[in-house]
């Protein structure tokens, strides 16, 4: 299955052509993006809000939206959590706790995605919005999925912890599953 993921088009934007399976939008994309996405590919498409996204951003598209929600497509199953670290009162921003609960009761899944990153290296500022969930670097270790896949970091990079591949997106990556 050939997958298209997106994310973060602040300062990037790449929307290749082409015949994805799927396409999963990681956050950071704005509605007219997002329709462009939308009204491009034929294909079933699901994503997680990011911290610069509107509570509604991708109304009035046909992308299904999998916060703290499973999704399954040719016996491969995924599940996301959107939003990043609280660090204002703005949405799609979570606390510790809030991740850690529905991480904690989230079954082992193929495909993780999410829009903020596991915690890479320890940050003593609370009000860092990309320190990362911890719950993340728990849910890998202890379930290990296939992929965990996020964006927010705007860098681009590939990690390996035990089973699970780790992919940073910026703003754009296809992986064959």
């Amino acid at each position: 299955m050939l997958i298209y993921f997106f994310s973060d088009f602040q300062g990037a934007k790449e929307i290749p052509e082409g015949n994805p399976d799927l396409v999963v939008l990681l956050g950071d994309i704005y509605h007219t993006d997002a329709k462009e996405i939308d009204d491009m590919y034929s294909c079933p498409k699901i994503g997680i809000y990011g911290n610069h996204d509107a509570e509604t951003e991708w109304s009035k598209t046909n992308i299904q939206l999998i916060h703290k929600d499973r999704y399954t497509l040719n016996g491969i199953t995924f599940s996301g959590f959107g939003g990043c670290p609280r660090y204002n009162r703005k949405p799609n921003q979570f606390d510790e706790e809030q991740c850690f609960e529905f991480m904690n009761t989230l079954e082992k899944v193929d495909v993780f995605i999410a829009h903020s990153n596991p915690v890479y290296k320890p940050s003593n500022f609370q009000n860092d919005a990309h320190r990362g969930f911890q719950p993340f670097n728990d849910y890998i270790e202890e379930k290990q999925p296939k992929y965990f896949i996020h964006g927010h970091l705007h860098e681009p990079t590939i990690k390996k912890v035990k089973d699970t591949e780790i992919y940073c997106v910026y703003p754009f990556m296809k992986l064959e599953i």
